[in-house]
């Protein structure tokens, strides 16, 4: 039999009980609502709060990755774009050269043509030594990437590894001015080893390390210039390239005096004394400018194929991004029509725990009655 009793009013405390559960589902649908996220605290799902945390954290770093292979298809861009012109002056430089090769060309018509390519070499020598890109060099020989023989690498994956890295090969930061593109083919031996390529005229002497030469024509002033020493030709003019390659710097001495700066020529001018004397040395020149091209041009085609490669590492990492997001998405993103049917119920529950708590706090009153 129920008794009625003063001090003790269950009824009371069954409902305020239920008013608390009642507020506390209703405030945590409400907070689900606003945030949009289902797990806002450890105690919400402590499980899955750990694997979002770590699954934010690889989203975060594959936008970092983008955005790294993103600014490596930049620096190749801005490298091919300067190749393409250094390409375009080769061509014209070996337009001029083939002009020259001709027989018909008098002195002043060869110095209007040794005049024009001095200019595209200067040119090309200016923006292979300008060009940069966020502070690297690209294409003077004096970056990291192309010192080292590294290269460059692309953190392109949210990991440490090389299977997370593309590198970009050291060749295409070699140098692309013309103290570096113009040097004499030799099949692929030693640089310091004359072959069959260095043509010796009869009658003239072998170029070597140690022995000043008298030579007349193109080969040994190019070779002069690689082995860092001196040549003198047949006419008195002397190519004095010691100590000074491979910088920019380039000069030769044409007395041999050791005279002051206001009397010394750039290597390109000592080139180009050398190539366009008379058709027989522009015609030999033909050879060292198609490789300078051939050089440019496997350049353009390797920053083709690293652009492309990039290109689907970057549709990679969207892939990759888009899969972690929709996984995290379940672990921690909320429900909105859960979330507002709970919200409903649990505002309902507490309108009528709050009424019968009234109630229920009415119910002592009775004994009065009884006394």
């Amino acid at each position: 039999m129920a008794s009625i009793t003063i001090n003790t009013n269950l009824a009371s405390l069954t409902a305020q009980q239920n008013l608390s559960k009642a507020t506390t589902g209703m405030n945590t649908a409400m907070e689900r609502l606003t945030t949009g996220y289902r797990i806002n605290s450890g105690k919400d799902d402590a499980a899955g709060s750990s694997v979002s945390t770590l699954m934010e954290a690889q989203i975060s770093g594959y936008d970092v990755a983008e955005s790294n292979a993103t600014m490596g298809l930049s620096l190749l861009d801005t490298a091919e774009g300067v190749l393409d012109i250094v390409n375009s002056y080769l061509q014209r430089v070996r337009d001029l050269t083939e002009q020259a090769a001709n027989g018909t060309y008098g002195t002043a018509s060869m110095k209007a043509i040794r005049t024009e390519v001095q200019q595209r070499m200067e040119e090309i020598n200016r923006l292979c030594k300008v060009i940069d890109f966020n502070g690297i060099k690209l294409l003077d020989g004096t970056s990291p990437a192309a010192k080292s023989g590294t290269g460059v690498n692309l953190q392109v994956s949210n990991n440490a590894g090389r299977p997370n890295i593309i590198n970009l090969d050291s060749s295409i930061f070699k140098s692309t001015m013309c103290t570096a593109l113009f040097v004499p083919p030799q099949d692929g031996k030693d640089p310091g080893t004359p072959n069959d390529n260095w043509v010796i005229r009869p009658g003239q002497k072998e170029p070597d390390d140690t022995t000043k030469v008298s030579m007349d024509f193109l080969t040994p002033a190019l070779y002069a210039r690689i082995k860092n020493t001196s040549v003198t030709l047949t006419n008195g003019v002397k190519y004095d390239y010691t100590n000074t390659y491979p910088k920019i710097e380039n000069q030769y001495d044409p007395d041999g005096d050791g005279s002051t700066a206001d009397s010394v020529k750039s290597c390109i001018t000592a080139l180009c004394d050398a190539v366009y004397t008379d058709d027989e040395t522009a015609r030999e020149f033909l050879y060292f400018i198609d490789d300078a091209i051939e050089n440019v041009s496997s350049r353009t085609a390797l920053i083709g194929a690293y652009m492309n490669r990039v290109e689907s590492a970057v549709d990679a990492i969207a892939v990759q991004k888009e899969n972690i997001v929709s996984a995290n998405s379940s672990i921690k993103d909320a429900d909105v029509a859960t979330e507002s049917s709970n919200y409903i119920k649990y505002q309902i529950l507490q309108q009528s725990s709050a009424t019968l708590l009234a109630t229920a706090n009415q119910t002592p009153s009775i004994a009065l009655n009884l006394i």
